[in-house]
């Protein structure tokens, strides 16, 4: 089965593991950009990546992690939903040159200077509700190490993960460290080593057979001798929630002047989706009336770097 996310639980370890192996929902992705192999690999990380953090959370909303990059990728965002709805984009610097080989520290933090945020939003936010965001600096050499050092510096839990993608698949497993009393109740005796051997056996997976195996076998590969408790199986999906509604709550949020200076140049505002190339085309009497009978107040975008 395609797209799927599993959860199994240790409850004699106190660890949680996600798995997720996405291929329709990825390729959709893919499909919205031609960048070069480098590149899709780091976004298709980022993507596992989004999906399994979305995973684990109690939230309703959105998780968007966004990497600020000072090498040829400028920016890359990941975004997943409650309902495991993803999306994810890049951009990258003008007139760059991506070698075949280039690492994730050459793309994205070739200075050192690159950082990392995660982002909550809201399904349902308060008037005057900020999104919740964390941010730190780039760590290590790809991405899997820099979502590590967040998560352990940021939200105090020991994390392992292993992200794999190319242009058919990208896969992920996160092995978490959770408190003894934190909400996994066992009445087996804890198991004092059981971490370090979670993640011994997670540090197994090679890449060829972690992006051609989905979650069930692969769940029964790793952890066949450690008998986890299983969640219920999760289908992702891509899902674009771009509309024209939004798009003209961001141009009101522009103000009328810097539209009118658009107008000056071409006949028409034209606005592209980053995520789906989805495109929305304003005449000038449409810019006009969004400051007469449009929306009565801009719609707040949650936080971006750039």
């Amino acid at each position: 089965m395609t797209d799927t996310l599993r959860t199994l639980i240790f409850d004699q370890s106190s660890c949680r593991a996600h798995l997720v192996h996405l291929t329709d929902a990825w390729k959709q992705v893919v499909s919205q950009n031609t960048h070069p192999a480098p590149v899709q690999k780091v976004l298709g990380e980022l993507v596992a990546a989004s999906t399994m953090l979305s995973a684990s959370l109690k939230f309703e909303g959105s998780l968007i992690i966004q990497i600020q990059g000072d090498g040829p990728i400028r920016l890359l965002v990941a975004e997943c939903n409650s309902r495991l709805g993803l999306r994810a984009t890049v951009k990258l610097a003008d007139d760059t040159q991506i070698a075949e080989n280039a690492t994730f520290k050459e793309l994205v933090n070739a200075t050192g200077k690159g950082i990392c945020a995660i982002i909550l939003d809201p399904r349902n936010r308060l008037p005057g509700q900020e999104p919740y965001q964390g941010i730190v600096p780039l760590a290590g050499s790809t991405v899997a190490d820099s979502l590590e050092a967040y998560m352990h510096s940021s939200e105090q839990l020991e994390t392992r993960l292993i992200l794999n993608a190319d242009e058919n698949a990208a896969a992920g497993v996160m092995l978490q460290q959770m408190p003894q009393h934190g909400g996994i109740v066992s009445t087996k005796e804890f198991d004092a080593d059981g971490w370090d051997r979670l993640k011994a056996l997670v540090n197994t997976l090679q890449t060829p057979e972690h992006l051609n195996t989905d979650t069930d076998e692969l769940a029964k590969r790793l952890f066949w001798e450690e008998d986890p408790d299983g969640l219920a199986q999760r289908q992702a999906h891509f899902e674009c929630t771009c509309s024209r509604d939004k798009v003209e709550r961001m141009l009101v949020s522009l103000g009328q002047a810097e539209l009118d200076d658009a107008l000056s140049e071409a006949p028409t505002v034209e606005i592209q989706c980053d995520f789906c190339n989805a495109n929305y085309s304003f005449t000038r009497d449409e810019c006009n009336a969004l400051f007469t009978s449009g929306p009565d107040s801009p719609e707040t975008p949650p936080p971006t770097l750039h």
